[in-house]
């Protein structure tokens, strides 16, 4: 059993299957032989899911010991090509189907059909349909390259939103370096991707056990990006005011003052540092882009 709490508060609780369903989100209704669909793009992704649940099962992460260094807590994990693939599949068809990614689609549309001077600008399913098409594919694409983490917890656990940090556009252009995205997808596990410009080759994938006080971090920022729907198992969140307002929000820049630099140490780990051992680099490309922008907004004039 699930339970959903919305922005005022309310709780409903059923299986899993009853949340989480946009009826006919991928067709697209052009009139007569214009009809088509591209829901068995998915087919593939859906079908491994019970399977890729089961492998994050078998993934080793050290115990939370708050006196460890993060390098001491970091494990290394293999990542096979096959299973990197799979990897990016399960993520990619997440991402491209999130309520997160349909709404921003829908504002750009709307804002566009606002401009050509149309009496009506709403953005229909087909409209947001055909702008939602090609995003599986170029996000996997992209996805194939880059550093993975799954983030464990034993303490608290995660909780889900419609919504969830990430500054992956949506469309299939400005893919590039700095990309990150934070998904919560068990009770247990978060799937984290990094794309830095610059990161060890190896390993391609970590693992790291947090604790209480980090869950409650990453619950927080959920809270932020999740707009109608926050999910949970059995430990019922405390709703915060960004929540409340019932709407997709997001950091400036998508920056997090505790996030970035967790995520530099989990991007830049590497197994074979300094002397053979195992090392973070001095780079911080997440949290020294926060500086940067910091910089920038005092130098335009704007509030932090």
């Amino acid at each position: 059993m699930v339970s959903v709490t919305r922005p005022n508060g309310t709780v409903h609780r059923a299986p899993p299957g009853a949340f989480g369903a946009i009826t006919n989100a991928h067709h697209m209704r052009m009139g007569g032989p214009w009809d088509s669909t591209f829901e068995p793009i998915f087919n593939e992704p859906d079908k491994e899911m019970a399977a890729f649940v089961q492998w994050l099962a078998t993934l080793e992460a050290a115990f939370a010991v708050p006196e460890r260094s993060m390098v001491e807590r970091i494990s290394p994990q293999p990542l096979p090509d096959q299973r990197a693939a799979q990897i990016a599949r399960v993520t990619a068809s997440l991402l491209a189907r999130s309520p997160s990614i349909r709404a921003s689609i829908k504002r750009t549309t709307e804002y566009y059909r606002r401009g050509f001077g149309l009496t009506d600008p709403t953005a229909d399913k087909t409209l947001i349909a055909a702008n939602q098409r090609g995003l599986y594919d170029a996000y996997r694409k992209r996805m194939m390259h880059g550093r993975w983490a799954i983030l464990f917890s034993d303490e608290r656990e995660f909780i889900a939103g419609d919504g969830f940090l990430h500054n992956f556009p949506a469309s299939q252009d400005g893919l590039n370096s700095g990309l990150k995205l934070v998904l919560p997808i068990l009770p247990t596990a978060t799937i984290v991707y990094m794309s830095p410009m610059q990161y060890p080759t190896e390993p391609r994938l970590v693992t790291l056990r947090l604790s209480a006080d980090e869950v409650e971090q990453l619950n927080e920022i959920t809270q932020v990006y999740a707009s109608d729907f926050l999910f949970y198992r059995d430990e019922k969140p405390e709703i915060a005011d960004a929540f409340r307002h019932g709407e997709h929000r997001k950091f400036q820049y998508h920056r997090h003052n505790w996030l970035d630099p967790l995520l530099d140490d989990l991007s830049q780990y590497n197994r074979w540092g300094k002397g053979g051992a195992a090392g973070i680099s001095s780079r911080r490309p997440y949290s020294e882009s926060l500086e940067g922008n910091r910089r920038l907004n005092r130098f335009i004039g704007r509030d932090n």
